[in-house]
């Protein structure tokens, strides 16, 4: 008997998560490394047919993101994701609005042809639907009337489930992709008489989501509760091609008013981008860690607590001369700069071949531990306790053998370099000498509450 979605997203054993980031046409380019994914884990399987919703425990994207995961999810395989995406990508930014409708109401595109495609394939199918959408599901928006990043969430566990399953998929998707001044805004009933206006979540710290997936994936709050640790939680990101600009001082300072609202969403984008790399590669010991900048490099000896939290990999394209070279591309400067336009339609094979050749030459079988293979026997009477749901059982009282530890206020900041790594102490706060001689750091509420001096005989 095939397993629910609730029992697959709540069964023991190592999880996957795929981040899907936004980039408007763009997301062509992600396909192109999507099916170089997929052919890799049904090689790695010995599986002709396998999806990558069989392989993922959860599918997240924000923007172009959220149609290419909601795709997936809902068991697409690539090449049929690619053929949707190319038919559709003419339409949505085919015809552009008057300028003087552009002006006035801020929307760059009739947004009913992609109200019509985004229902053409998803239908009736809604946010709750636990038979046709196959595995987790978020979709990241941005709520602009309370300024608030929204990640819808399909767990039947989730707090807003129940004020959100009856939500059509597709509307929910082009909440995500509302991205201002290319199409309007959208409006959702949130139910008890309140409603909500959503834009694109690329305009938010999300735009690449794979951090809020992972703090999804694992934080109280949320449903999943996932462990973390490098041979439990894999998070597989994919991006949709980053160009690095720069402007003269003269170039910026005859920018219009216009000209500065259509490049926000590249600076959200980047910055996005920036910060989310520099989390997760420090949580990580990941192969395909690239340098951050020429301050930082690669991180790679740097992390939190001394301790990996998870696999991370994260496959994208820089759209500049050298990168394209080694694909096998010879664009001008010009061309490379018209390749990164979120809405240039025109670009959508040329896209799609980069993403290929940089999925070809990426994507290692090597990347993938056998640990995260989906045949792998996991007993099914292993017991899983959360913080959020208390075992019943009778719990008996016992007290702590008493361990004398020794202990000196510090009063001014500090740091101690444990096995765990560095430790900060604040003015106030203890430095301990445990029982081994290991030296950590205590904080001062706490060691008053927990330790008493040993009065001498």
């Amino acid at each position: 008997m095939s397993k629910t979605l609730a029992e697959k997203l709540n069964s023991p054993g190592p999880k996957r998560i795929l981040s899907l980031d936004g980039g408007g046409i763009r997301g062509v380019l992600t396909i192109g490394l999507l099916e170089e994914l997929e052919a890799t884990l049904r090689k790695q399987h010995n599986d002709p047919n396998l999806l990558l919703c069989d392989y993922f425990d959860l599918i997240g994207g924000t923007s172009t993101g959220s149609i290419l995961a909601s795709g997936l999810a809902v068991g697409m395989s690539t090449s049929e994701l690619r053929e949707y995406y190319f038919s559709m990508g003419g339409v949505i930014f085919g015809k552009k609005k008057n300028i003087i409708n552009y002006l006035t109401k801020g929307e760059k595109y009739d947004v009913k042809p992609l109200n019509k495609a985004l229902q053409e394939v998803f239908g009736d199918i809604k946010l709750g639907d636990q038979e046709k959408i196959k595995t987790g599901l978020c979709i990241v928006t941005k709520r602009a009337d309370t300024f608030s990043t929204w990640p819808f969430l399909n767990h039947p566990e989730a707090k807003f489930y129940k004020d959100n399953k009856d939500f059509p998929l597709w509307k929910i998707i082009r909440a995500s992709a509302a991205a201002p001044t290319y199409f309007l805004p959208i409006t959702l009933d949130l139910g008890n008489n309140e409603t909500g206006t959503f834009i694109d979540g690329g305009i938010s710290m999300a735009n690449n989501p794979a951090f809020s997936l992972l703090m999804a994936a694992t934080l109280r709050g949320f449903p999943f509760h996932w462990p973390m640790g490098p041979e439990n939680l894999l998070l597989v990101s994919m991006g949709t091609g980053n160009l690095q600009k720069k402007y003269n001082y003269e170039d910026v300072k005859q920018k219009s008013v216009m000209a500065w609202a259509g490049m926000l969403p590249d600076y959200f984008m980047a910055d996005a981008n920036f910060y989310n790399q520099i989390l997760l590669q420090i949580l990580s010991d990941s192969p395909t860690a690239r340098n951050i900048d020429s301050e930082i490099g690669k991180l790679e000896y740097d992390s939190l607590n001394g301790k990996h939290a998870l696999s991370y990999l994260r496959y994208d394209v820089d759209f500049s001369k050298d990168f394209l070279s080694d694909l096998g591309f010879d664009f001008t400067a010009k061309e490379i700069v018209t390749l990164s336009e979120m809405d240039n339609q025109k670009n959508t094979k040329n896209l799609y071949a980069i993403g290929k050749k940089a999925g070809e030459k990426q994507i290692k079988a090597s990347h993938f531990s056998k640990i995260f293979t989906i045949n792998q026997q996991v007993p099914e009477t292993l017991k899983r306790f959360t913080q959020n749901k208390k075992p019943k059982l009778e719990f008996e009282s016992f007290t702590k053998n008493p361990v004398p530890v020794q202990a000196v206020e510090i009063t001014e900041p500090f740091e101690v370099e444990t096995m765990e790594g560095i430790m900060r102490g604040k003015p106030g706060d203890y430095l301990m000498r445990g029982v081994e001689g290991e030296l950590y750091v205590c904080d001062k509420k706490i060691f008053h509450k927990t330790y008493s001096k040993i009065k001498p005989e």
